[in-house]
């Protein structure tokens, strides 16, 4: 037999990763609706890193392990692309924009929006963003005042929209206009993933919320697009938008079409918006229940910056304010899930992974995986520091992906989080309000069910 007889019998004769058992026609789905991350967790203690899970009407090969990520999404990403449920459901509202888009033109896509982000642009938003948190901030002064409880979840999702309104359009929004603009998304983001397994439905059936679900794709069309006319016809580059409407792809020296910048404007949308606000209300859930959290920030704010306003240059000294940050993502990452679908055959682990496979890195399993975080489930900040991050994988830490589809609005969103931060230990006391306890929502994202509830007490400097 030939060499290469032998190696495809070799191939074939690899096993497939074990398969949680369920019951017939919708094998163990009951269990994972019911028990959620609990069932998955379980089920990595029970099977190991690697294990298929049996949904009925498909199945799907959970990833529990960061050299699972190292494989799918970095050395052999090639094999793995963006196909199924969720993505054609996210695609109705991003387009074709960077975050669902695939091959040559998410490269050049990619070419031409990273110079946007670079270190000296996100110095020239510092100012704008600072501006918008403060902004926002003014509204908290009654519950601060009367100590009534407060949800700092919305008001972080509204704060984080005002900072993603005035990066991208700068002076091109009215208030009114970037407040109709929040809510739509916010909807817009909420229905994705009852979008996902209502997808398949036929369009005469009444699916709840579809209608609405697409006349806040409308409005944000006409707003978008009512932007990038109003761009067209100016030069000052002070937004994200301005930056995207006069990028020069540097091999075909094309711009983009009004079509491909709406879909990259909604995208840095969404990454920028969400990600940003459940961290941050996760990160005060935490710190509320562990005060010496809060104090050991604001003391650091307190010797950094007094009562000045924090600036780009700063942040580097604002470590423990990042540290912070970065363990509640860790905790809690919104993005508890990458899917992929395999390509071609492939092997990880001594498993054979068919083509066609749905492939999910499980960022929540990576995040709280005993033999890569030392007690994962104890709320530690200073897990990231220099000292004790050495040696830990590189892909131990990844709620915003990893590899060339890294999340390109990473480094900004965690500069608003430390600025937010800074601001918020500058004015307030927090601290939790008994019987409040905020319970793990997943939709989406994780986020908190019914809010993370404080009580705010004005700080005196």
């Amino acid at each position: 037999m030939s060499h290469d007889g032998s190696a495809v019998l070799k191939q074939q004769a690899l096993p497939l990763p074990p398969k949680v058992s369920g019951v017939p026609l919708v094998g163990a789905l009951p269990g994972l609706l019911s028990k959620r991350l609990d069932f998955l967790e379980a089920a990595r203690q029970r099977h190991g890193d690697i294990y298929t899970l049996d949904l009925g009407f498909t199945d799907a090969i959970i990833l529990s392990h960061p050299r699972h990520v190292q494989h799918v999404l970095v050395d052999h990403a090639r094999k793995y692309f963006k196909g199924g449920a969720l993505w054609e459901s996210m695609r109705t509202f991003l387009g074709n924009g960077l975050p669902v888009s695939e091959g040559d033109f998410w490269k050049r896509q990619r070419r031409m929006i990273q110079p946007a982000f670079h270190q000296q642009r996100l110095i020239a938003l510092t100012e704008k963003m600072v501006a918008a948190i403060d902004e926002s901030l003014a509204g908290w002064e009654p519950a601060a005042r009367t100590g009534e409880p407060f949800d700092i979840a919305e008001a972080f999702s509204q704060m984080t929209m005002n900072v993603m309104v005035r990066a991208m359009f700068g002076s091109g929004l009215e208030a009114d206009e970037a407040k109709q603009v929040a809510q739509a998304l916010a909807y817009i983001i909420d229905y994705m993933m009852q979008g996902m397994v209502t997808k398949s439905l036929p369009e005469w059936l009444p699916v709840p919320g579809r209608a609405r679900y697409r006349e806040a794709i409308r409005y944000i069309d006409e707003v978008v697009l009512r932007v990038i006319e109003r761009g067209r016809q100016r030069s000052e580059e002070d937004n994200l938008l301005s930056l995207l409407l006069h990028a020069v792809d540097g091999e075909s020296g094309e711009r983009m079409t009004n079509a491909q910048l709406r879909d990259e404007a909604v995208s840095l949308f969404v990454a920028g918006y969400e990600t940003t606000a459940v961290g941050l209300a996760w990160a005060f859930h935490l710190m509320t229940r562990h005060p010496e959290s809060f104090q050991r920030l604001r003391t650091e704010v307190r010797e950094v910056l007094g009562q000045r306003v924090p600036g780009f240059a700063d942040l580097r000294q604002l470590g423990y304010a990042r540290n912070v940050l970065q363990e509640a993502l860790r905790l809690y990452s919104p993005s508890y899930w990458i899917p992929r679908t395999s390509s071609e055959e492939d092997e990880l682990d001594g498993f054979q992974i068919p083509a066609g496979k749905m492939v999910v890195v499980f960022t929540h399993l990576i995040h709280h995986h005993p033999g890569v975080w030392e007690e994962p489930q104890r709320f530690d900040p200073d897990r990231f520091t220099p000292e004790r991050s050495e040696g830990r994988h590189k892909q131990a830490w990844m709620p915003f992906g990893a590899g060339q589809r890294l999340c390109i609005g990473k480094e900004f969103s965690l500069m608003e989080g430390q600025h937010i931060l800074a601001r918020i230990a500058q004015r307030y006391d927090v601290s939790a309000v008994p019987g409040r306890e905020a319970q793990v929502h997943i939709g989406t994202s994780i986020r908190a069910k019914n809010g993370v509830w404080v009580h705010l007490k004005p700080h005196a400097p």
